[in-house]
């Protein structure tokens, strides 16, 4: 079973910590209609951890010895979720039903952010948040469709 133990690794409880944070300050955003704060930014590597280096190398990466407890933690599980729905909030697509909002609100449209796609995707799909994970792909799906670009600095 593989553990993240490069020395940059802030730890599961510091993970969980800054999640919540991150969390609570997406649900400030929604309840203000501040959609744009979504867009400008930064903060999926602790708000959707995947098993992959970022620009902070390992300290936000997950493997299955990390992942395991953190999805014992209920609250965690749905703070999880919540950010996820509200992330695909802010691009006007509803997590509930995988479809776009009939009447957005100012700032609720695609930030051509792939990468944060991606990585939303693959955190629901590592902690078996299904729903969330389908609604991604689902959005990612109706984006292609647009002729959305999924190419992320030279990358798909």
């Amino acid at each position: 079973m593989a553990s993240n133990t490069y020395p940059e690794f802030i730890g599961i409880s510091a993970l969980v910590e800054k999640h919540s944070v991150q969390v609570a300050q997406f649900e400030q955003w929604a309840a203000e209609g501040n959609w744009q704060a979504f867009h400008d930014n930064h903060f999926d590597w602790w708000a959707f951890p995947i098993d992959k280096p970022s620009n902070y190398a390992f300290a936000y990466a997950v493997f299955d010895q990390e992942i395991a407890p953190m999805k014992r933690e209920q609250l965690f599980m749905n703070r999880h979720r919540i950010g996820a729905d509200l992330l695909l909030l802010s691009w006007g697509w509803h997590s509930a039903t995988g479809q776009l909002l009939e009447t957005p609100a100012p700032g609720q449209q695609w930030a051509n952010w792939p990468i944060r796609l991606a990585k939303c995707a693959r955190s629901m799909w590592l902690f078996g948040q299904v729903q969330q994970y389908e609604s991604c792909v689902e959005y990612a799906q109706y984006l292609q469709t647009q002729g959305k670009s999924f190419g992320y600095n030279g990358r798909d």
